[in-house]
């Protein structure tokens, strides 16, 4: 079984790395961003049991080295076919919007648009029964009270044009513009699952999950004083009581069992939760043209750079 997973070097993407391993996965290929991540992960993966563990370079941020990934990855010798991928890597601002070297908001570009290409670009190296899952989150809800006591106003999706331009009409300060990328994008991870998972006739598995609030991770490294320490040091104890609240390890196991047909999707493209239960995503009665448009808007943008 070979596995590609992002966003392995940390957080939930390391927890499903670790168990996987563990479970004796033969094959586990890594991207990360530096060469010096690269060694540290592939020497723990191995001593936890893994056989093969690939760390090739990528940068999500830049479309020229998710292309140049892609291209390495269908020619190396020997090829890989993959049983299973997890489009998990992600990025939140806390204070101010950035934009990537093709001029596009980085929320959008690596959440989204990075995933979108890959899963493009390596969807014939999948085998016929091969698992892909795309990682989602409550925020994108408008409607799920514990995202709304962070600050979400759920996903806000006008256009995708304009969520790879940065912008959010309503947010009121720039803190609601990063939160509001950020909702949006984990949404669009969700409606790619359910478009390609209706569209797929084989044997082959998809889903979105939300892995629930996972306080200690990463994803809170650009906030600041007591925001930061609030997240690092005290809400990973109050776990347990937090509305929502989950573990990488939990999450993981999951995660790992989704990914591996333990857990049974009756329809291809659902949503899940950290607990291994579907629940309904937020869907509008445009779903269906919002799809369409971030499908179409998406390849344009691909084709652009």
């Amino acid at each position: 079984m070979t596995v590609l997973i992002t966003g392995a070097s940390s957080g939930l993407g390391r927890a499903v790395a670790r168990q996987l391993a563990r479970a004796g996965v033969p094959d586990l290929v890594l991207p990360v961003r530096e060469g010096r991540t690269g060694d540290a992960l592939r020497i723990e993966m191995e001593s936890l049991g893994c056989r093969n563990v690939a760390t090739p370079l990528l940068e999500l941020a830049s479309l020229a080295s998710v292309k140049q990934f892609i291209e390495e990855f269908r020619t190396r010798a020997p090829p890989l076919r993959l049983e299973g991928l997890l489009l998990n890597a992600g990025t939140q601002s806390a204070h101010q919007l950035r934009f990537t070297q093709d001029a596009l908001e980085s929320t959008f570009a690596v959440n989204h648009l990075a995933h979108y290409a890959l899963f493009k670009g390596l969807h014939d190296q999948l085998t016929p029964t091969a698992s892909v899952g795309w990682t989602g989150s409550g925020t994108h809800d408008p409607n799920l009270r514990a995202a709304r006591a962070f600050g979400f106003r759920g996903a806000q999706y006008h256009s995708a044009m304009m969520l790879a331009e940065g912008q959010y009409p309503g947010a009121k300060n720039r803190e609601q513009t990063c939160r509001d990328a950020y909702a949006t994008s984990k949404w669009c991870n969700i409606l790619l699952a359910r478009h390609f998972g209706s569209r797929e006739l084989g044997q082959r598995r998809f889903f979105a999950f939300d892995p629930g609030l996972m306080p200690g991770t990463g994803l809170a490294r650009e906030q600041q004083g007591v925001a930061l320490a609030a997240w690092n040091y005290v809400l990973p104890h109050l776990v347990r009581i937090l509305p929502g609240a989950s573990s990488p390890q939990r999450s993981g196991d999951t995660y790992c069992k989704l990914l591996q047909g333990q857990i049974a999707i009756k329809d291809n493209g659902s949503y899940f939760e950290y607990t291994g239960k579907v629940i309904a995503p937020y869907l509008p009665d445009n779903v269906q043209s919002l799809i369409d448009d971030l499908v179409q808007t998406s390849d344009e943008l691909l084709v652009r750079e």
